[in-house]
């Protein structure tokens, strides 16, 4: 995933260290060009006052001068801030970024971000961040980029937000049964979420079971099963048509009387959020009082799901967000954009379509990879 942010933001910043180098090797030039003058001046002056007895010794000097003049036109121009040296030993050029510098490096990253389906509430984050760590800050000429781009990684870093499984699973030990709640729209991938979900709490050593309270889609029920006799999981289930917070309701005390430790119940989508479909979550929700609920999004659907997944929050709370699909999301909006606007944890993404693709989300590591090669 991210692959065309990985490329747009790489370009822009190959392009904003162009843009940077062009004007530092501008001033730089001009600094040189000035020394030179004043050394010019000086040996005019040295040689009208060679009537003085000392007459060598003025020659002398007017020589070592006339070596500085050279030297700095030399130097004037073997200066290609591009090219990947050492910096020169007699003299380190630096740049101290400034608010202009700050507004062109955000120019430039700003329409690879909105392409790529970023919030604009993100971009805003992102923006106030470059100012507060680069304005003032003293960069060579050399490593200008490598500045900017942990200033971009550390902004991008610092809107996502993870939750550690180890905590996860900690939390749900603590209590049993342990009762997880799901929703999101229809092919968001609920119901396969849950089934890899399932997965990973037994390799956890915890023994779930599942409610089958979406009794709204055609065949949901019959999909659940499928999973769940694969990983030999028990289903809780009603007819079509029955009441989902009374599945809801019999698996939890199924479960509490089998021992099980963990309830994921299932709920139905809709193409959109309408009134009935918040009014059942949220009977569902009432009922089955859940320990967290998570909201499932697919990451394809860009600012869509960031927008699904707000209206679900107001409307029925969510504490965690899982987004599937997400190794066939090239361009990685929804995840750069989804903890931020809703302020809840991104738990994992989903890969894949086998069991094991289910994959434990690190915010440092995301950015990493996004500005990395």
């Amino acid at each position: 995933m991210f692959d065309f942010i990985k490329k747009k933001i790489k370009d822009s910043l190959n392009s904003i260290q162009k843009k940077l180098s062009k004007e530092e090797e501008s001033e730089i030039k001009e600094d040189i060009k000035k020394e030179s003058t004043i050394l010019s001046e000086d040996r005019e002056e040295l040689k009208k006052d060679l009537g003085h007895e000392d007459k060598e010794g003025l020659k002398e000097e007017i020589k070592e001068v006339g070596k500085e003049v050279k030297e700095l036109k030399k130097e004037e121009k073997e200066i290609k801030p591009e090219e990947k040296h050492e910096p020169r030993k007699k003299k380190v050029f630096s740049h101290v970024i400034t608010d202009e510098d700050v507004t062109l490096i955000f120019s430039e990253i700003k329409s690879a971000l909105l392409e790529n389906n970023v919030a604009l509430s993100v971009l805003d984050k992102i923006h106030d961040d470059l100012s507060a760590n680069l304005v003032g800050e003293s960069v060579s000429i050399i490593n200008n980029k490598k500045a900017i781009e942990k200033a971009i990684k550390d902004s991008i870093a610092d809107v996502l937000i993870g939750y550690s499984t180890e905590d996860f699973i900690s939390k749900i030990k603590s209590k049993k049964p342990f009762v997880l709640l799901f929703i999101g729209v229809n092919g968001a991938g609920k119901t396969t979420t849950i089934a890899k979900l399932c997965k990973f709490l037994q390799s956890n050593g915890l023994k779930p079971v599942i409610a089958a309270s979406d009794t709204f889609r055609a065949a949901s029920i019959e999909q659940l099963e499928i999973h769940a006799k694969r990983l030999g999981v028990e289903v809780i289930k009603h007819t079509y048509g029955a009441d989902p917070a009374a599945v809801a309701f019999d698996a939890i005390k199924h479960a509490d009387s089998d021992k099980d430790d963990v309830v994921l119940i299932d709920t139905a989508g809709r193409s959109d959020i309408n009134k009935n479909l918040i009014e059942e979550l949220k009977k569902v929700k009432k009922v089955s009082k859940p320990d967290l609920t998570i909201f499932v999004g697919d990451s394809l659907t860009g600012n869509d799901v960031v927008k699904q997944a707000e209206i679900f929050d107001k409307e029925v709370g969510i504490d965690l967000n899982i987004l599937s699909k997400a190794d066939v999301d090239k361009k990685g909006g929804a995840v750069l954009s989804i903890s931020y606007v809703t302020k809840k944890p991104i738990l994992f993404l989903g890969t894949g379509q086998d069991y094991k693709d289910l994959v434990p989300f690190n915010k440092e590591k995301t950015a990493s990879f996004i500005l990395n090669d």
